[in-house]
């Protein structure tokens, strides 16, 4: 059975990432075609790079609807045998609900996002796909039941599909100095570091803030490492030299593959405005590396209510007292860790079987 997974590019991202993982775990007799419909993106490049099978299928070139680029999609899915159709944000879950209706076969639309508000033409048109894909999947049962709700959809096709990393990736390491070394970092002193791109919502600005009220107050600061790129840069750029912290507060850029750069730190840091239910998290969980994050709901759920490193993204303050703690005192990192290790992992292989499953069950049905 073939699924395509349609994305209308790959860039670095956790639905990007989480897809990939998890189709090395789908059951026998499923064939995976990841299809980008306008460019490979850097993920749909490394992964091109690495043997798998990435299809370009070039009918989206801009943000406009395209019915012609829609049948052209629906040919080449009846060409290649597709049976269903996995799409994971707007622009691809438009264009691929329409072309398997077209093409007479199943799809699916995976959302991270609740919508309460749905306005305008973005609005219209989330309601026609949402209302014609064979199953949405949510992220958590409280986006589950918002999606019933905005949509008006069939609670018996909405299902909760947690994300979840790959356990031969992400692991605690056995040797930190050496996978230090292995990246090219030096092997002593204490790492802080953050996987997240360099936009406004990913909350940098605080890191930024909370690290500059740490060297007025005298704090002794280590290293912090921002991992990734993105249009909030140049101001990030401009606030570390006001701040003068240029030695300390480091924009490392993107890194791949991101697992030996997070087995290297002693302290993870999520801070973000807005999660949908970050990689990142389950990540440094998985390499047992303790983590201070902002109290919002992506990272609450999967961290919970109590765990002891959680501050609000906008007390700057608060953030630099938990910051200075959490480097200073040793035992503040083992409650933490001591917390992180009853908390309940998603399965990837496990999760990878029900998606398979459903992947069968909307085939036969169709």
């Amino acid at each position: 059975m073939k699924v395509a997974l349609l994305f209308v590019s790959m860039p670095v991202g956790g639905a990007e990432d989480f897809l990939l993982s998890a189709s090395k775990y789908l059951p026998v007799g499923i064939e995976p075609r990841f299809v980008c419909l306008r460019s490979l993106g850097v993920l749909g490049e490394e992964a091109l790079a690495s043997g798998l099978k990435i299809d370009l299928v070039p009918v989206f070139p801009s943000k406009r609807m395209n019915p012609l680029g829609m049948l052209r999609l629906a040919r080449w899915f009846k060409e290649n045998g597709i049976q269903v159709v996995h799409a994971q944000s707007y622009h691809d879950q438009l264009f691929g609900v329409i072309a398997a209706k077209l093409a007479g076969i199943a799809s699916i639309v995976h959302q991270q996002k609740t919508f309460l508000e749905l306005k305008g033409r973005k609005g219209f048109w989330m309601r026609h796909i949402y209302r014609r894909a064979d199953h949405v999947i949510a992220l958590s049962e409280e986006t589950r039941r918002d999606l019933i709700a905005a949509f008006q959809l069939d609670p018996e096709e909405v299902s909760v599909l947690p994300n979840a990393i790959d356990p031969a990736l992400f692991k605690p390491a056995e040797e930190r100095k050496a996978i230090r070394s292995s990246v090219g970092l030096a092997p002593e002193g204490f790492l802080i570091g953050s996987v997240a791109s360099l936009h406004p919502t990913k909350n940098h600005q605080a890191t930024v803030a909370a690290m500059a009220l740490l060297a007025k107050k005298g704090v002794a600061l280590p290293t912090f490492m921002l991992f990734g790129e993105g249009s909030d840069r140049a101001s990030l750029e401009q606030g570390i030299r006001e701040s003068h912290l240029e030695e300390r507060l480091i924009l490392a850029g993107r890194k791949r593959p991101v697992a030996p750069w997070i087995q290297s730190l002693d302290l993870f840091v999520l801070a973000s405005h807005w999660e949908g239910q970050p990689l990142a998290l389950l990540q440094a969980l998985e390499c047992r590396i303790p983590i201070l994050a902002s109290r919002i709901e992506g990272n609450t759920v999967l961290l919970g209510e109590d765990h002891p490193g959680l501050f609000d993204p906008g007390d700057h303050a608060g953030y630099a007292r938990l910051l200075e703690r959490a480097v200073t005192e040793a035992p503040f990192r083992d409650e933490i860790l001591n917390f992180q290790k009853n908390l309940p992992r998603p399965s990837l292989p496990l999760l990878s079987h029900r998606l398979g499953d459903l992947y069968t069950r909307l085939a036969v049905r169709t």
